[in-house]
C-alpha cells in the first residue's frame, strides 16, 4: 500500500473512526447505540465485549477502506504505480477505489454491514491472491482486513449479534418493569 505509513496517516484514520463511530452510534440497530443505553435495559448479561468488538472491527474496516478507497480515487503516486505493477491498467484502481469507499459506507450502516463484510471480502481475497501471485509479497495487510471481514459477515448474517445483545433473556426497559409485592405483603394491609 503506502510505502511509509506516518504520523499523519494514523492521526487521520483516527480522526476518521471517530467520526464513523458517532455516525454508527446516531442509526437505528446500532450495538453501540444499544451499548450505551444499556443501563436502561433489563439484558444485563449481554455479552457487551463481543458486541463492542465487532462494532469496533467495522467501523475500523470502514475507516481503512475509506482511506484506502479514496487514495486509489485521487490518485496517489502509492496506488498509481500499485496498479502500474500489477500491469491490469488504472482503470481498475478506479472501480477498485469506488467498490472500497462505497462499501466502507455500507459498513457503516447497521443493516447493511453483513452484505458489505462479504462485498469487501471478496475485494480482499483478490488484493490477497494479487499480493502473493502477481506482486511476490506477503499479503498480511489483506489478511488482516480478511479476517475482519469474516467476522463481520460471520456475526451480521448469522444474526449472532443479536443473540449477544438479547443473551440476558428479557428486553423490557427495566423502568417499566413493576414490582409484585410478596405474598405476605398483600395479607398485612
Amino acid at each position: 500500500m503506502f510505502n511509509e505509513i506516518g504520523l499523519t496517516h494514523a492521526l487521520l484514520l483516527a480522526a476518521l473512526m471517530v467520526g464513523l463511530y458517532r455516525v454508527r452510534a446516531w442509526l437505528p440497530g446500532s450495538g453501540l447505540r444499544a451499548w450505551h443505553q444499556r443501563h436502561l435495559f433489563g439484558f444485563t448479561q449481554a455479552r457487551w465485549p463481543r458486541v463492542f468488538l465487532l462494532e469496533l472491527t467495522e467501523v475500523a474496516l470502514a475507516g481503512v477502506f475509506v482511506l484506502v478507497g479514496g487514495a486509489k480515487l485521487i490518485g496517489h503516486p502509492d496506488m498509481i504505480a500499485l496498479f502500474h505493477d500489477i500491469g491490469v491498467g488504472q482503470w481498475l484502481r478506479y472501480v477498485t477505489g469506488a467498490v472500497e469507499v462505497t462499501g466502507a459506507a455500507l459498513l457503516v450502516i447497521p443493516f447493511m454491514s453483513g452484505a458489505s463484510a462479504v462485498l469487501l471480502g471478496g475485494v480482499t481475497i483478490i488484493a490477497t491472491l494479487t499480493e502473493l501471485f502477481v506482486l511476490h509479497r506477503p499479503p498480511v495487510a489483506a489478511l488482516t482486513c480478511l479476517s475482519g471481514h469474516t467476522f463481520v459477515a460471520w456475526a451480521r448474517i448469522s444474526g449472532r449479534h443479536r443473540a449477544w445483545l438479547h443473551s440476558g433473556g428479557s428486553i423490557v426497559p427495566v423502568r417499566a418493569v413493576h414490582r409484585v409485592p410478596k405474598a405476605g405483603a398483600l395479607n398485612a394491609r
